[in-house]
C-alpha cells in the first residue's frame, strides 16, 4: 500500500508542473514528458455556476476571499447555481480515520445581485453525518435575508424553500445575505432564476422511501392476460405476487418479516439488496416496468383541535356561497372518492355510525374499500382482518396530535352534510362520499395499495372524482398508468401539491393527468410550505397558521382510550386544499351531467376555473373559483385552447436549440396554426409552412442566434402564435409563449470550486485508488493520470467545500463519467484514453433521469496520505 499512500504527494509535484488545470495520475510521477498520460480529459461546467469565495476548502490552504460584508460583496448574475459553505465555530471532524479534517468559522456570506419581482431565491442547505460531530452538537441554525442596495427594503426568506422576489421590491440591485446563528458547519446551494424556469431546487439526490423485498411489476401487454400469481412470482424469483390491476403486480421478494420494513428505517446493505433485485427484474425481457412500492403520506401540516367551524373564511374566499346559488343541488348524485386514512366512526369494528357531519352523504358499497396492506395495517383490534376488506373506518391509534382522522378531515371540506345542525358546510354539501382507505399507520401507505384502489375506483359508476390528499417523491410509473386509466374512465383525479416549499416534483400530483392543487391563507397568497412549480395547477385554500392567516375547521374525531368521540379540528397543508378543488368539480358535474376531466382541464387552460394568478410558479392558473366553475359548466362555452409544454422557453448562450410540445383542448379538437407574430432576429420557431394541422405528438424546435449579441445582456420574447379550430365554437389566440436568453458569462467568470479528480474502485468498497487536484481555468478543469494500472474504474471528481473528506455530497458539485448519477466503469490498459469528458454540476439528476432513486449515496472519500496529522492532508497544487 505504500505506492497507494504516495498518491498525493506524487500528483502534487505533476500538478506544480503541468499548470492550474493539469494533474498526474495515481501510482507516482510521470514516466516522460513525452508519454501520452494513461487517462486525461476536461471537465465542463454549467452555465452561470458560481462558488463561494471563501469555503473550508478556500480557508484550508489560505486561498479564501472575504465575501462577509455588503462592501466586499461578491457579485452574482441574475440567474446562477452557486455553491457554498458556512460554520458558527472551527473544530475537527470525527471521521473515524486518523486523517484531520477541519471546518473553519464563517459566520456570513453576502451577494450583490440585480433581481427583479417575480425572480426566483432558493437556498438549501447540506450538512455532514450526525457521526463526525460530537454528541449534542446541534443542527445548522442558516438564515436568509434580501436587502435593497440602498438599505430601505429588507425581507427574511425562508431557507429549504421556494421564494419568490416580492411585487413591491422594484428591479434593481439586491444584497442576499447568508449566514449562520450556530450549530454545526453546512454546505449550501443557493439558487436564483427567473419566474419562469422549470425546477431549480434539484440539489440532491432524492431518496423516496419504500417497503423492502417488495417491488411493483408490470408485464408487456402481450402476456398479461396468460399471467397468474403463482407464474408471476416464479417469474419473478419471489415468493408471492398480488394482482393490483391494470397490469400491475406486487411481488415480494420473501413472506417473512423483512418486507414491512420501511427503507428509511433500514440498513443501507437491505435498501441495496431491494434496490438491485429490482434491478435485475427490469432486465427481463418480459417486464415493461419493475419500480420500488414507494410509500406516500398524508399532506398535513398540523393539527389544532378549535371547535369554532364558524371559521370557514375559505368559503368567501372562493366564492363558494354564490356558487351554491347557482348550483343548489349541492352536488348530489356526484360520488367524492376520497383515498386516506378512511373515515371516522363511533364504531370502527362497523361499517356506520360515521361522523355525524358527514354520515348523510356516506356511500359505502359491497366492495373493498380498505386497501391498507398488513404491514401498515392498525385495524385488526376491532375484529377486521389484517390487510384488506370491506371497511373503511378510520380505527385511530389512540394518539392526540397524529395524522389519523386526516381522510375525516379531508372528506369533511369536501362533503359536510348541508342543514343538520352539525359542524360546518362542505365545498359540495350533497354529494356521495366515498371513504377509500389506503392510509394506515402514522399516515403511510404504499404506491401497491393506492394502484390497486385506483383500478377499482376506475371502474365505479359511483365515483366521479378521486380525491388524494397524500403524496411523496416516488414517480411511480405503475400509478401514474393506473391513474390514466382512471381519466380514460371519466374520473377526475385531485391530488396535494405537497408542503416542502420547493419545486421539487412531488406525485402524484405532478403527474400529467392530475389536477396538483397548492395552498393559499385567507389573504389569498401562498403558504410558505406549499409546494410551487411542476406539481401545480392550481391553489386553494389550505391555512396559513405562521402569519395568523387562519387553518382550516372541518370534521375531525379523538379515540383517547378506546372512545371514538367525534369532533373538528383545523389544519393546514396542500391536503386540505385538494377537497376544495374536488368539491368544486361535483358541483360543476352536478349542473352538467356531461362534465369531463378533460373539460375540466380545457376550462382550467382557458381561465374560466380560477382567478388570475400573480405567477404561474407558485399559484398555477391560479385561485379556484367555484362561482366562475359553475358559470362555466353551465354555459359550456368551451373554447378551443391550445397551450405548450412546456408553457416557457430558457436558453443560456450554450443551449441555444430546444423543443416543445402542443397540447389541445379539448384533446380531439382539430387545430390549425395560421401564422405567427414578428419574432426578434436572434429567435426562430420552425413550424413548417403554415397554415399547418397541430400534432400533440410532433415536437416544435425553437432556436435562438447568439452572434452579435450582447452577451452581458439579457433577451426577453413572446411567440405569438395565432390559430383557428374546426368547428363553430370560439378560440382564444394567440399562445403565448415566453422566451428567455440570459448568457452563462465569459468562461473566466464559471467556478464549481477546486475538484478532486478520483479514479476508484469498482467493487463494493468504492477505494480511491488515484486522485489529483485541478482549478478551473477558461471555464473548464483539465485533468491527467499517469501510471495507472490496468484495471476497470470509476472516474468522478468534485468539491469539498466543507474540507471533511467527502467529494459529491449533496450541495457539492460533482461529475462522474459519463453522466452524473449513472457512473459507468472505464477500462485503463492498452492505448492511452484522452479527450474523456465530463460534466459538473451543483445539481443533480432526477430519479426519471437516472431510472431509479439513488439510496444511500454518501460521496466519495479522499484518498490521504500518513503524513503530520496535526495538518491538513491535501495540499493544492496552483492558486486559483
Amino acid at each position: 500500500m505504500a505506492t497507494e499512500r504516495l498518491g498525493i504527494s506524487g500528483l502534487l509535484l505533476a500538478g506544480l508542473l503541468s499548470g492550474c488545470g493539469g494533474g498526474g495520475g495515481g501510482g507516482g510521477g510521470s514516466s516522460s514528458d513525452e508519454a501520452a498520460p494513461d487517462i486525461s480529459g476536461v471537465i465542463s461546467l454549467e452555465s452561470r455556476t458560481r462558488v463561494d469565495l471563501d469555503t473550508a476548502d478556500d480557508i484550508r490552504v489560505g486561498e479564501s476571499v472575504t465575501n462577509d460584508s455588503r462592501s466586499a460583496a461578491q457579485d452574482l448574475p441574475g440567474t446562477t447555481v452557486t455553491g457554498g459553505y458556512l460554520s458558527a465555530s472551527s473544530g475537527r471532524y470525527n471521521t473515524g480515520t486518523q486523517d484531520v479534517f477541519e471546518y473553519f468559522e464563517d459566520r456570513t456570506d453576502i451577494y450583490a445581485v440585480r433581481l427583479a419581482p417575480g425572480d426566483r431565491i432558493a437556498l438549501q442547505v447540506f450538512e455532514s453525518p450526525d457521526a463526525y460531530f460530537s454528541f449534542g452538537t446541534l443542527p445548522p441554525q442558516p438564515v436568509l435575508k434580501l436587502v435593497s442596495s440602498d438599505g430601505s427594503l429588507e425581507e427574511d426568506l425562508d431557507v429549504g424553500q421556494s421564494n419568490t422576489v416580492p411585487e413591491s421590491f422594484p428591479e434593481g440591485g439586491y444584497f442576499l445575505e447568508v449566514g449562520t446563528s450556530g450549530g454545526a458547519p453546512f454546505r449550501y446551494v443557493l439558487t436564483l432564476a427567473d419566474e419562469g424556469a422549470a425546477s431549480v431546487m434539484n440539489t440532491r439526490y432524492v431518496e423516496p422511501d419504500f417497503l423492502l423485498g417488495e417491488a411493483i411489476v408490470t408485464f408487456k401487454p402481450s402476456l398479461m392476460p396468460q399471467t397468474g400469481s403463482e407464474a408471476v412470482a416464479r417469474a419473478m424469483s419471489a415468493n408471492q405476487a398480488h394482482s393490483l390491476g391494470g397490469g400491475s403486480w406486487r411481488v415480494r421478494q420473501n413472506s417473512g418479516a423483512p418486507v414491512s420494513a420501511f427503507s428509511a428505517q433500514s440498513s443501507k446493505q437491505s435498501r441495496e439488496n431491494t434496490v438491485t433485485w429490482i434491478r435485475e427484474l427490469r432486465e427481463s425481457p418480459d417486464v415493461a416496468v419493475a419500480e420500488p412500492n414507494y410509500l406516500y403520506h398524508a399532506q398535513q401540516i398540523q393539527t389544532n383541535n378549535d371547535p369554532l367551524y364558524s371559521r370557514q373564511w375559505n368559503h368567501p374566499l372562493i366564492n363558494l356561497p354564490l356558487a351554491w346559488q347557482v348550483a343548489p343541488d349541492g352536488g348530489t348524485g356526484i360520488g367524492i372518492a376520497v383515498m386516506d386514512t378512511g373515515l371516522f366512526t363511533a364504531t370502527p369494528g362497523t361499517r356506520d355510525n360515521w361522523h355525524p357531519d358527514i354520515d348523510d352523504n356516506v356511500l359505502i358499497l359491497n366492495a373493498t374499500m380498505d386497501y391498507v396492506s398488513a404491514e401498515l395495517d392498525i385495524d385488526d383490534r376491532f375484529g377486521d382482518p389484517d390487510g384488506r376488506d370491506t371497511n373503511p373506518a378510520d380505527p385511530g391509534d389512540g394518539k392526540s396530535q397524529s395524522s389519523n382522522f386526516h381522510g375525516t378531515h379531508v372528506a369533511g371540506i369536501a362533503g359536510s352534510v348541508d342543514g343538520n345542525g352539525e359542524g360546518g358546510i362542505g365545498v359540495a354539501p350533497n354529494s356521495n362520499i366515498l371513504p377509500v382507505r389506503v392510509l394506515g399507520k402514522e399516515g403511510f401507505g404504499n404506491s401497491a395499495d393506492l394502484i390497486a384502489a385506483v383500478n377499482w375506483a376506475a371502474g365505479r359508476n359511483e365515483i366521479d372524482v378521486i380525491n388524494l390528499s397524500l403524496g411523496g417523491l416516488g414517480p411511480s410509473q405503475s400509478l401514474e398508468d393506473a391513474i390514466d386509466r382512471a381519466y380514460g374512465a371519466g374520473k377526475l383525479v385531485v391530488a396535494a401539491a405537497g408542503n416542502e416549499g420547493t419545486d421539487e416534483a412531488t406525485f402524484p400530483a405532478a403527474f400529467a393527468n392530475v389536477v396538483g392543487v397548492g395552498a393559499v391563507g385567507r389573504s389569498g397568497e401562498r403558504a410558505p410550505y406549499s409546494n410551487v412549480g411542476p406539481s401545480v395547477d392550481l391553489v386553494a385554500p389550505g391555512g396559513n397558521a405562521s402569519s395568523n392567516d387562519g387553518l382550516i375547521i372541518s370534521t375531525w374525531g379523538t379515540d383517547d382510550g378506546g372512545n371514538f368521540v367525534p369532533g373538528y379540528a383545523g389544519l393546514q397543508g396542500t391536503s386540505m386544499a385538494a377537497p376544495h378543488v374536488a368539491g368544486v368539480y361535483a358541483l360543476m358535474k352536478s349542473v352538467d351531467a356531461d362534465m369531463t376531466p378533460d373539460l375540466f382541464f380545457q376550462f382550467l387552460a382557458g381561465g374560466q376555473l380560477t382567478s388570475p394568478p400573480p405567477n404561474r410558479t407558485e399559484y398555477g392558473a391560479g385561485l379556484i373559483d367555484a362561482l366562475k366553475a359553475v358559470d362555466a359548466a353551465l354555459d359550456g362555452d368551451t373554447s378551443t385552447i391550445l397551450a405548450a409544454s412546456p408553457s416557457s422557453l430558457q436558453f443560456n448562450g450554450v443551449v441555444n436549440r430546444q423543443e416543445f410540445t402542443f397540447a389541445k383542448y379539448p384533446s380531439n379538437a382539430g387545430i390549425t396554426i395560421n401564422s405567427v407574430a414578428e419574432l426578434p432576429s436572434w429567435l426562430s420557431i420552425d413550424l413548417g409552412e403554415l397554415p399547418v394541422s397541430v400534432n400533440t405528438s410532433d415536437p416544435v424546435s425553437v432556436s435562438v442566434d447568439t452572434s452579435g449579441l450582447d452577451e452581458s445582456q439579457s433577451y426577453r420574447a413572446d411567440i405569438e402564435i395565432s390559430y383557428t379550430d374546426d368547428s363553430d365554437e370560439p378560440t382564444v389566440s394567440p399562445l403565448t409563449i415566453p422566451v428567455t436568453l440570459q448568457f452563462g458569462g465569459s468562461p473566466e467568470d464559471l467556478d464549481a470550486g477546486r475538484h478532486y479528480v478520483l479514479l476508484v474502485s469498482t467493487d463494493d468498497d468504492r477505494e480511491t485508488i488515484a486522485q489529483t487536484v485541478v482549478n478551473v481555468a477558461e471555464g473548464q478543469y483539465q485533468f491527467a493520470f499517469d501510471d495507472v494500472a490496468p484495471g476497470e474504474y470509476f472516474l468522478v471528481a468534485g468539491t469539498d467545500m466543507d474540507n471533511n473528506g467527502l467529494i459529491c455530497e449533496n450541495g457539492e458539485a460533482c461529475a462522474e463519467y459519463p453522466v452524473n448519477g449513472l457512473p459507468e466503469k472505464i477500462v485503463i490498459g492498452g492505448e492511452p484514453l484522452s479527450g474523456v469528458t465530463l460534466n459538473t454540476s451543483f445539481r443533480r439528476p432526477t430519479i426519471a433521469a437516472m431510472g431509479m432513486p439513488r439510496y444511500g449515496f454518501e460521496g466519495y472519500r479522499l484518498k490521504t496520505d500518513s503524513g503530520d496529522q496535526d495538518e491538513p492532508v491535501r495540499q493544492v497544487e496552483t492558486d486559483r
